[in-house]
């Protein structure tokens, strides 16, 4: 499943019992992750919502997982870094495998009661082919990837933020942003947001305003050094020619 396909079904308010989100988009993903902990309802730390990392995973799934959620219909368990959809790598984190284990067969043998009384969400940096990877989604887990968007993709969603704002933009000018900041959603969104602040309501983005406010990233520094080498070195070798 693509991050745009779980966008889509998130606005149309759908939620499922399991999702495995991973990818390079962390801006896409986290707010993912927000939407999902807004369409759950009401959370309560401790009682119906829990968050568990690397730190306290060994200990604490299992146990929050079989845990019911005490006067809620439903308990929300959001699990980052936790390394259960990869291969260990040298750095092997003591009973990991066993929580992997633990984990794929209870999801097997209580699948309908997890599917009734939770909702868990794993954040993690990858995703691998593990056995279970394909009992969560074979279960009807949502097995997500959020890639780096496209410069057009990117476009689309900044013009449709400034469409919001009721900003026009000027043909080209989003284009020169991310020519300019790079395609890192996170620094977009804080440049688009700059921008339309200073168009102001009924104002417009332009290619002018663009050059004079975004702010070039290092990416973009660093294509441009290597561009100017390029061509450097192109003149060197017409000179040698000649």
């Amino acid at each position: 499943m693509t991050g745009e396909t779980l966008e889509k079904e998130l606005k149309e308010d759908k939620l499922n019992f399991l999702y495995v989100l991973y990818g390079e988009e962390i801006f896409l993903l986290e707010n993912a992750v927000k939407k999902i902990k807004k369409l759950f309802g009401e959370t309560v730390v401790g009682i119906n919502y829990v968050e568990l990392d690397d730190e306290n995973i060994i200990n604490s799934l299992m146990p929050e997982i079989q845990t019911p959620p005490f006067g809620f219909e439903k308990k929300l368990i959001i699990i980052k870094n936790s390394g259960l959809f990869k291969k260990e790598t040298k750095k092997k984190v003591a009973g990991l495998k066993e929580l992997r284990d633990n984990l794929e067969k209870y999801l097997k043998d209580n699948i309908e009661e997890i599917k009734e009384n939770l909702l868990l969400v794993f954040v993690e940096d990858n995703v691998e082919k593990l056995n279970i990877t394909k009992t969560a989604e074979t279960l009807g887990g949502k097995i997500c990837e959020f890639e780096l968007q496209k410069p057009f993709q990117i476009e689309k969603r900044l013009e449709a933020i400034c469409k919001g704002y009721k900003v026009n933009v000027e043909p080209g000018s989003i284009k020169e942003l991310i020519e300019i900041s790079g395609t890192s959603m996170q620094e977009l969104i804080n440049e688009i947001r700059k921008l339309i602040e200073y168009a102001g309501e009924n104002g417009t983005i332009t290619k002018a305003s663009v050059k004079a406010l975004a702010i070039k990233t290092l990416d973009s520094n660093i294509f441009d050094l290597t561009d100017n080498l390029r061509k450097e070195e192109h003149t060197k070798v017409i000179r040698n020619i000649k």
